[in-house]
């Protein structure tokens, strides 16, 4: 009896960890159906809306009240991947209905759609020719929920040993405040700051209020949807465009590192081997982009060239996946293998960003160079290997850096795999190649199979990688593995 007790409670644990999820979905879906207020010709669209948001508060609100004797604390250690995983297939689940209501996407369209979303992707099948505003918010408050992570959001709540694994599998290794909750509360305040002044900066800029609301929001959550088909570039605004680019860097940078630039100490942020690789290759890459945007005749001067091509290697590096050139990646020539070494870079861990992350990138550069220099040198000479963060110098050992160039050659392979699958779909090799990769990183740029026309298998396919992506490889696997051996072991029992 006790076993089946302690099962029970292991359960209802898991059920109460996923009612704030679906609570939350709820909230972000009724809000759309408010916009007939200012569009009442939409009024038509409010019940697609409406009612699938409150029956998600309801079914939340009774999940609660039925779980409410369980308590969170009682979960098995090693289940915050499980849980985490759980979270985000219902969340996407949940949040591809009202798509799928409005009859204007098939039931795999709904689900890539919100598998974008929420995965702060930014590939679309959305027909901008007929789209309605509420679809449009719609989109940009699934990458609002998912850029600040559903989980995190639910450390809010979650105050205690387990908060903190949830805290860690969604990605955030630096506690900014001393406990989970501040930490989560601190991050929270500092996203939703940089979305209110993106808004603020953009409206000054002469972007009409409801594109600057879901721009702010696509850009600090590095997600790439757009209210336009031409994305960013239907402005030709410069000053729109560096807003564009700092709300994308402050989006693809740690979050630590943030709070630490808005209180002035820049030294420590500067002095960060994440924030080194990043504008490094930011600074290699850009003129390359400017040649190409000269031998495509896309640009005939300098400062638009400069333009151009600043926002383009930000947006691929910080894998937002918003633009001012229309299908630069098809396009380009001698600046594709730069622009795809930006990709699989990505931001830094512990922000919205996508991709192996900065980090992973200079630690893997740092051992090549240590490994190099160990085999130049004697046996006898024993020197530390070291890396900053955050103006510290750290050690790294050995087995970190194994395990570092592991996770590298797994994401590698997954890519590979995702390539093949794809190229079995019909599409060539480069296409293929471009296309999961950008999902693996969560970038969002395409070579042109993302359509509305490609097959469902490719979509699958793309979809498999897009919360690969945003799980990290790692969590993917754990959970992936440990949901089965759960299904075994309940099968057993009956």
């Amino acid at each position: 009896m006790e076993k089946k007790d302690l099962n029970k409670s292991y359960y209802m644990g898991i059920l109460k960890c996923l009612s704030y999820p679906i609570f939350m979905v709820g909230i972000v879906t009724v809000i759309p159906s408010l916009l007939f207020i200012f569009y009442p010709e939409e009024k038509g669209l409010m019940q697609y809306f409406a009612i699938p948001g409150v029956a998600y508060l309801f079914i939340g609100y009774l999940i609660r009240l039925f779980t409410q004797e369980y308590k969170v604390a009682e979960l098995k250690r090693n289940s915050a991947p499980v849980v985490t995983l759980l979270i985000w297939i219902i969340s996407i689940f949940i949040g591809s209905i009202p798509f799928y209501l409005t009859k204007d996407y098939t039931f795999t369209q709904a689900l890539f759609e919100s598998t974008s979303g929420f995965t702060t992707t930014g590939f679309t099948v959305t027909d901008f020719n007929t789209v309605s505003h509420m679809v449009l918010l719609y989109r940009s408050l699934l990458h609002l929920l998912g850029g600040v992570g559903l989980i995190l959001i639910l450390s809010l709540v979650v105050s205690n040993t387990f908060g903190m694994q949830l805290f860690k599998a969604e990605g955030h290794l630096d506690k900014i405040e001393p406990s989970v909750s501040y930490s989560a509360r601190t991050i929270i305040v500092i996203y939703l700051g940089l979305i209110t002044g993106g808004t603020i900066l953009y409206t000054l800029f002469g972007m009409p209020l409801f594109d600057s609301i879901n721009h702010a929001i696509s850009a600090v959550s590095t997600g790439g949807f757009s209210t336009k088909a031409q994305s960013i570039g239907f402005w030709h605004n410069v000053p729109v465009d560096i807003t564009t680019v700092i709300l994308m860097m402050l989006g693809a940078t740690n979050f630590m590192a943030t709070m630490l630039l808005f209180r002035g100490k820049f030294k420590s942020v500067f002095k960060n081997s994440e924030t080194l690789v990043t504008l490094f290759f930011i600074a290699v890459t850009t003129p390359i982009v400017i040649g190409q945007l000269f031998a495509n005749g896309i640009c005939e001067h300098l400062p638009s060239a400069i333009d151009n091509a600043v926002f383009q290697v930000v947006a691929v590096i910080t894998t937002t996946g918003l633009s001012t050139v229309d299908d630069f990646f098809p396009r380009s020539t001698f600046a594709l293998m730069p622009l795809i070494i930006l990709m699989f870079i990505g931001g830094n861990t512990g922000s919205t960003a996508g991709g192996l992350k900065a980090y992973r990138v200079s630690l893997g550069l740092r051992s090549i160079y240590y490994e190099t220099r160990s085999a130049a040198e004697s046996n006898r000479i024993h020197r530390g290997r070291f890396f900053y963060h955050f103006g510290k110098k750290e050690n790294f050992t050995r087995e970190e850096q194994s395990a570092n160039n592991t996770y590298i050659l797994m994401y590698l392979a997954i890519g590979f795999v995702g390539t093949f699958a794809l190229s079995l779909c019909g599409y060539d090799f480069k296409d293929s190649f471009i296309e999961f990769f950008s999902a693996l990183g969560t970038v969002g740029m395409s070579s042109g199979i993302v359509s509305r026309d490609m097959s469902n298998a490719s979509m699958w396919i793309i979809m498999v990688g897009m919360l690969i992506a945003r799980l990290e490889i790692y969590i993917f696997i754990l959970s992936g593995t440990r949901i089965i051996t759960e299904i075994k072991e309940l099968l057993k029992r009956k």
